[in-house]
């Protein structure tokens, strides 16, 4: 039942992207709190710089509650690892950028509940808001996690992109396994390989590509 996206029917204006497991590696919970283990994932930068060169722009959208864990400082995860997020996709994608970050600190279980965390869509909302983009079919969401789906989903449709890194990697795993080959569409519950990873409903219909880079490249050739 897996099968092709139909084509969108307009041409994306912003990409919101997840950060760990998709521009750089995932050390594991609570993510990154020392900036000598970040690390860009393959492709990534050059996945910024071809939504930099087709005017598209594009926004980090990340939990951090590492700062609400008081495992980092704010500061340094703005300023330090973040800096440093800037200056390696500048490094390894000849000046990529991104246009913007958003994050949000606070834990699952700080009162009152937040409603900017991920799978919330508050950080979503923010980033259409910061752009101005006030048709969500022309955003796409770019994440590893059923978290971030939701999040895509919850802000009004934003289009839902599925990457096989990070947390993801189980799902090209299984896909390839069941010889289902990348660009794909997951319409339901019954497409999601036993074993990967549990999808709502809500999220429906989620694609699903190799890596960023992959998404960005399918997307932006795609003819509205």
């Amino acid at each position: 039942r897996v099968g092709t996206r139909a084509v969108v029917a307009a041409a994306p204006t912003l990409f919101c992207i997840d950060r760990d497991g998709v521009i750089n590696v995932d050390v594991g919970a609570p993510g990154v709190i020392d900036v000598r283990d970040f690390v860009l994932l393959p492709r990534a930068a050059m996945a910024v710089k071809m939504l930099n060169d087709a005017g598209v722009r594009c926004c980090v959208v990340t939990n951090q509650t590492c700062v609400g864990k008081a495992l980092a400082t704010e500061s340094y995860v703005r300023d330090v690892i973040h800096g440093e997020m800037r200056d390696a996709l500048a490094r390894e994608g000849r000046g990529a950028k991104v246009d913007g970050v958003i994050y949000a600190v606070r834990t699952r279980e700080q009162a009152p509940a937040c409603t900017r965390r991920k799978p919330a869509p508050g950080m979503v909302l923010e980033a259409l808001e910061t752009f101005d983009e006030t048709d969500a079919a022309r955003v796409v969401f770019v994440g590893d996690t059923v978290t971030d789906m939701q999040a895509a989903a919850r802000a009004g449709g934003v289009r839902r992109a599925l990457v096989c890194t990070g947390y993801g990697e189980v799902m090209g795993e299984a896909l390839r396994k069941a010889n289902v080959s990348l660009p794909t569409t997951l319409t339901c519950a019954a497409d999601v390989p036993l074993g990967t990873m549990m999808i709502p409903d809500e999220c429906f219909p989620v694609d699903v590509f190799e890596d960023l880079f992959h998404a960005v490249t399918c997307i932006l050739n795609e003819t509205p």
